[in-house]
């Protein structure tokens, strides 16, 4: 898994979890860590300035992590092979406390791999989904739209989320995260005609 094949960015606002993430990964893999604190990016800023830098500077495969996850030994491995599958362009983990059965359709975003192929082909994340929710939505619509590329779900490389971390320590963020989500919600609306499916 070295010699700059994997490369790992994770955006932070400064959660207490950030070290149980960065603890998780294996050691020697580049990081790009993109600190929201004081300029806050929001997601889809953060996760394309560090997929673009990671495969710029040589990486194959890019992790991207929320800042308060878990990784179980061999998820990366894992990853890749998923991602070496026919026309799957971006591969996720499984959450330990979601389910294995009945399977889950909906990507676990908070932990997922790619490669050069999602911007050359699909293009990067909307950033006007500011600062979070439904970029990743409308990322896994835009690949539907493809009718070539799909996803890859693998139910066997978990990793330990604890969900909502960032809003449940912040404030600040607690404050502005219902609206944000509304607006996030309805622009996903407007740009697509529907509301995306919780599964």
């Amino acid at each position: 898994m070295g010699n700059g094949k994997v490369a790992v960015t994770i955006p932070t606002m400064g959660a207490t979890h950030l070290v149980d993430t960065l603890a998780s990964l294996p050691p020697g893999l580049p990081l790009y860590l993109r600190d929201n604190r004081e300029d806050n990016w929001g997601v889809a800023k953060s996760w394309n300035w560090g997929i673009r830098q990671a495969l710029k500077d040589g990486a194959q495969y890019v992790l991207v992590l929320n800042d308060d996850v878990r990784l179980a030994p061999g998820f990366i491995d894992r990853l890749v092979e998923d991602l070496q599958r026919d026309n799957v362009i971006l591969a996720s983990g499984r959450p330990d406390h979601v389910e294995v059965s009945p399977p889950t359709r909906r990507l676990a975003m908070s932990a997922f791999l790619c490669d050069h192929r999602l911007f050359d082909e699909v293009g990067e994340f909307d950033e006007s989904f500011w600062p979070a929710y439904f970029e990743d939505d409308d990322m896994l619509q835009r690949i539907r739209n493809t009718n070539r590329w799909r996803t890859w779900f693998d139910s066997e490389a978990v990793f330990h989320h604890w969900v909502s971390s960032t809003i449940n320590e912040f404030r600040a963020i607690r404050r502005m995260n219902r609206s944000y989500f509304k607006q996030n919600r309805e622009r996903f609306f407007q740009k697509w005609g529907f509301y995306p499916r919780e599964e």
